[in-house]
This record gives structure tokens, sequence and C-alpha cells, in this order.
């Protein structure tokens, strides 16, 4: 049994030391070792996992996130980061500063563990060749778990229990991917077989920061329903601010909101169907574009709210 401790991760990955320590378990018998990352002043000391420590100088990305009463693991418990043997410092160097990004606020408890590469078994599928691994020897299968995967073939894709990432994966992409097992949904153009059960309601997750309709007009009871069934209803104070009246009696509308903070803004997420898809926000991000650093704090009050 070999003992991993955390004061020599932080001096490979030149992080800052702090006051906590801990430690990590190899079983030789099994292809995976386990390592356990400990961030003392984000999670009690009873909790079962902790967060990535931080990287010197990082700053914070976004808006400060909303505090949730009682809050220790966020929104699940403990994370399993799956990391190739041979290909750790990467993907540990980059997830180092999570604990600054504004969606560690609902995630930021993970276990770390390794696999050998040579039992891995992936797959790319649909017209946009999401990758698709599996090990065979995964233990905790119905937990959440990300596997870091070097020379993927594929885009990174998620699931509703795991997500798959190249190695290199950037602090924005982990963080878009993590959004989804949050409620929100791709704000750019979904592939054809996604946006078929999507786009008709046909989901098993929740969906925060999108809506679909079956036409860019209602008529007045209609789009008083979209509105009191909006997921951000409570920052929509009037349904008039979604649409723009087509007649003087106001009874039919035109979906779509001007100059509102928030409100209802068209994007192409169900582009290649024939249904409509509609955010709150009209700005770019990180749904839509993964690079963009700031999260609107109306998506982390969305996460934030009781369900």
């Amino acid at each position: 049994m070999r003992i991993w401790n955390l004061n020599a991760v932080n001096k490979r990955l030149k992080l800052r030391q702090r006051s906590s320590t801990c430690s990590s378990i190899t079983n030789a018998r099994k292809p995976w070792a386990l390592l356990v990352l400990c961030w003392v002043s984000l999670v009690p000391a009873h909790a079962s996992a902790t967060t990535i420590p931080a990287v010197i100088g990082q700053t914070a990305l976004g808006a400060k996130p909303p505090q949730i009463a009682g809050q220790q693991c966020g929104v699940f418990s403990a994370v399993t980061l799956w990391l190739p043997e041979q290909q750790q410092s990467q993907p540990l160097a980059m997830l180092s500063s999570w604990r600054q990004h504004p969606l560690s606020a609902f995630i930021n408890c993970f276990s770390v563990a390794t696999y050998n590469p040579e039992h891995l078994n992936c797959k790319t599928v649909g017209t946009r060749r999401r990758a698709q691994c599996v090990l065979p020897e995964q233990h905790h299968a119905a937990n959440r778990s990300v596997l870091f995967v070097a020379d993927k073939l594929g885009i990174a894709s998620s699931q509703n229990h795991s997500i798959v990432l190249p190695t290199n994966a950037t602090l924005s992409l982990f963080a878009h991917e993590i959004a989804h097992w949050l409620g929100f949904v791709d704000e750019y153009a979904m592939s054809a077989e996604l946006a078929e059960n999507y786009c008709a309601g046909r989901y098993a997750h929740p969906s925060l920061n999108v809506v679909t309709t079956a036409s860019t007009t209602l008529d007045r009871d209609a789009l008083i329903d979209l509105w009191v069934q909006l997921p951000w209803r409570f920052a929509v104070p009037d349904w008039r601010a979604l649409g723009q009246p087509l007649d003087a009696n106001e009874q039919r509308w035109r979906l779509g909101s001007k100059d509102e903070d928030v409100g209802l803004y068209s994007i192409a997420t169900c582009q290649q169907t024939d249904r409509y898809a509609w955010r709150p926000v009209n700005t770019m991000t990180p749904m839509q574009y993964y690079d963009i650093g700031q999260w609107p704090e109306l998506y982390l009050e969305l996460i934030a709210r009781p369900r």
C-alpha cells in the first residue's frame, strides 16, 4: 500500500500550501487508485470529500455565487474525477482553481481516481461524434463521475451521471459540462437527434435556462400560461414583457422581449426542428459559447432556488 500526501501534490503543481492534509490509497490489485483532495476552508470536517485546492493568484470568474444555507458539498455528494495514470498533472492543474468558479458553490466535493487506459472502452455517437467512454471496473457506478481521456475521439459529452472530457480540457469547458448536471441546456443549435427529443419536451432532466414553443406567436391566454410556467418567472413581474402585441386588443402576441433585463429571447437550440427555443437573457452565455467567463447572476439564482 502506498500513501499519497497532498503536500507532494501541491508541490508538483506549484500550489499554495494550506494547513489541511489528506491522503489517498492505492490498491495494486485494481487498475485504479483513489486520491482524495482536501480543502478545509470550503468543506466542513465531516464532509465525505473535499474541494480541489486553489492556484496562487487565480481570480474569481463571473458573478459572485449566491450563498446556500447549510451547504456542504453542494447539489451532489462527491463527484469522482477519473484520470489516466500517467497524465494527471494537466487536469489537476486546471481543476485547482475550481473553488473560485461561480459553479463551485453548487458542486464542490470531489474524489480523484486513476485508471489504466488499457481498460478504457470509448466510442463516438451521433452526428457530432460525442465521446462516450466507460471503465469495466468503474466503482460507484450510480454516482456522478467525470472521466478525463487522453487522445479522446469525438467532442466532450455529458450524460445524467457521467461526463467525458479530454485531459487538456479548460476550466470553462469543465464548467459548461457540469452545468448540464445543474439543469442547463445548450443554447447553440443541438444536433438533430438530440433536438428531436429535447425540443418536443421529452427529457428526463430539468431545463432551467431554455423553454420551447411550437410557434413564435401566441394568444393572450397562452402567453400568460407560458409566463406562469417559466423557470425564471420570479424575475419577470409582468407577462407583457415576453412579447409584442399584434393587435389593438392585445389578443395576439409575437414572442420576444425588447430591452428587458430578463425576458424571452430567441436562441438556436431547436433550429433543427419545427419548434422554437428561448432563454431569459439577451446576452451570450457559457451555455452558448463555453469559453465565455461570465455566468449571468440569474443563472446562478436559478440553480439556488428550490425546485
